[in-house]
């Protein structure tokens, strides 16, 4: 939340400190409703300590990329460079961030073995990335396609690699590093063939699945392109690798005098990951390694688990840090029409891009979507959805920045993290959903409070937090009445938050005969928009088509996760 209700330090007694520590703690206990108990189902999945942590990241859509935009195949060096400069933009927030590598629209990048950045929860730390990956490829990208407008915001994939030594780690940056090779050879073939001997698509494909070695795809290019593949660019045979390093750098301390200190650095390099020199000399390695050939056993460190069939998927987003993020842009308090539009634009967008979406629920900065309990979305992978999910959100959130906040240019990337809940039942889901609107609700009603008080009754900040310490609903009711405000009649967008959800099918013949898991049905329901109660029972009996009816297994293919 943009205001967090935090204990003012003021001189009392210590009986009166007592008593309002006491009123304080009612207030909370009385907050927490039978809804919480929601709170339970919720995981931590932290990885286990001394383990290189590897977060690779891919765009979704990135083959589409030179089509829709008209970039030269086969490689556009305007997109390489877009691709790094979002890269070293998320190593320049996360300074646990060492190493990075990438080439055709994937980077991974690698945390310090010993890092405790939120205590290794392995999602906080994908979706953290992955969301900032995504909202700086759209801000930046004006800067490296000028006059060429984004036609729409990029989603990432990512995931998470855990690797207990740095044998393995170096494994896994080879690995990623000769499939640039491959990748990069082939399509310089593929494309040189088009270009230069005016070969068809389909024509050139079949020479470059007949030539079985590299020899054979160099001698192509010679003999019959007149081109030598070791003098393509460095950047597109190698990839793009950016090391954290640390230099000395003159500061002048509050005395005036003059200090050296290590401050760190991102570099771009080109380097063979195949060589020792790049371990022993620039991104220097604790243990001894050495080339290894046989990298198949990579995939097993890959976290990749899936959630359980036949429950209900819900992926929450919160902002991060956007307390700093409001205060920068100048957000309105207690809300800001414009953030909220942002955000039910993301949401919306979220929702079109994956129909297996049934129902979000937004408030604040924060936003929940729930996933039909029987979709086979993406495979069920935690790390998939998530990653999908936040980073689409992500960009198109910058995306429309311009459009709603006209006048008021974007500082920087604003970040979200995500987590992925399971619930078992339609029981378990409309509780979820019912603290979170219990939570906007008391939140709203404090910041709405508390905001008049600062801007109406002049008080200070921490004079209202004095005020509001220990409160009940009915007392903050009292206190706009003071000022001719009534709770009930404000803007219900903010006392209740937004709820979007796909319409009825008309046609419930044609919806019967849609397969289990498939999306041509749901995908072209209409979304509408509320912003109603949805903790009673009215708003699901009126529309009993959300949480639909329980299935059972009725064949191995249901059973097939």
């Amino acid at each position: 939340m943009w205001l967090r209700r935090t204990v003012g330090f003021h001189r009392v007694n210590i009986q009166g400190l007592r008593r309002s520590f006491q009123v304080a703690a009612a207030a909370a206990k009385m907050a927490k409703s039978r809804f919480e108990y929601v709170k339970a189902f919720e995981t931590e999945d932290r990885l286990d300590p001394k383990h290189w942590i590897v977060v690779a990241l891919k765009h979704r859509r990135y083959d589409e990329l030179a089509d829709t935009y008209d970039l030269e195949k086969p490689n556009d060096k305007r997109l390489v460079q877009l691709f790094e400069a979002s890269a070293r933009s998320v190593m320049g927030e996360f300074k646990e961030l060492v190493l990075g590598y990438g080439f055709g629209g994937e980077f991974s990048l690698a945390f310090a073995k010993n890092t405790t950045l939120y205590r290794r929860r392995a999602p906080k730390l994908l979706t953290n990335l992955c969301s900032l990956m995504a909202s700086s490829f759209v801000q930046l990208w004006p800067h490296h396609f000028e006059g060429l407008s984004l036609v729409d915001p990029p989603s990432f994939e990512g995931a998470v690699h855990l690797f207990p030594d740095d044998q393995s780690l170096r494994d896994y940056m080879t690995q990623r590093q000769l499939a640039c090779h491959h990748r990069n050879l082939n399509n310089t073939v593929l494309w040189s063939l088009v270009r230069e001997c005016g070969l068809a698509v389909d024509e050139a494909q079949g020479v470059v699945r007949g030539a079985t070695s590299e020899g054979d795809k160099n001698e192509i290019l010679f003999s019959r392109c007149n081109k030598n593949y070791n003098k393509e660019e460095d950047v597109f045979k190698k990839g793009s690798i950016i090391v954290r390093t640390s230099t000395q750098a003159s500061v002048r301390t509050p005395a005036g005098s003059v200090t050296q200190r290590n401050q760190s650095c991102l570099s771009n390099l080109c380097f063979d990951f195949v060589k020792d020199q790049f371990w022993s000399e620039i991104f220097v390695l604790d243990q001894p390694t050495k080339v290894n050939a046989k990298t198949n056993y990579l995939k097993d460190f890959e976290k990749k688990a899936k959630l359980l069939p036949h429950s209900w998927i819900v992926i929450r987003i919160d902002g991060k840090g956007f307390h700093k993020f409001s205060e920068k842009h100048s957000f309105a308090k207690p809300n800001d029409i414009r953030s909220i539009e942002l955000m039910n634009r993301a949401a919306k967008r979220v929702m079109e891009e994956f129909p297996d979406i049934v129902l979000s629920y937004g408030q604040s900065d924060e936003y929940t979507f729930v996933i039909d309990r029987y979709s086979r979305m993406l495979d069920r992978c935690a790390s998939r959805n998530m990653s999908s999910i936040v980073s689409l959100f992500g960009s198109t959130y910058v995306h429309n920045w311009t459009e709603v906040f006209d006048g008021t240019p974007l500082q920087y990337s604003p970040a979200f993290d995500a987590r992925a809940v399971l619930y078992p039942n339609n029981s378990c889901l409309r509780d979820y959903l019912s603290w979170r609107q219990a939570d906007c609700h008391i939140n709203n009603m404090y910041n709405t409070c508390f905001w008049v008080l600062v801007q109406e009754g002049s008080r200070s900040r921490q004079e209202a937090e004095g005020e509001l310490r220990g409160t009940f609903s009915r007392d903050k009711r009292d206190i706009l009445k003071e000022f001719n405000r009534e709770y009930d009649k404000e803007d219900a967008l903010y006392r209740k938050g937004t709820i979007m959800y796909r319409d009825e099918l008309q046609n419930e013949e044609t919806e019967a005969a849609q397969a289990p898991g498939t999306e041509s049905c749901r995908g072209s329901r209409k979304i509408s928009v509320e912003h109603i109660d949805m903790i009673g029972d009215a708003f699901w009996e009126q529309r009993p088509w959300i949480l639909g009816k329980e299935r059972s297994v009725r064949t191995l293919e249901d059973m097939d996760y």
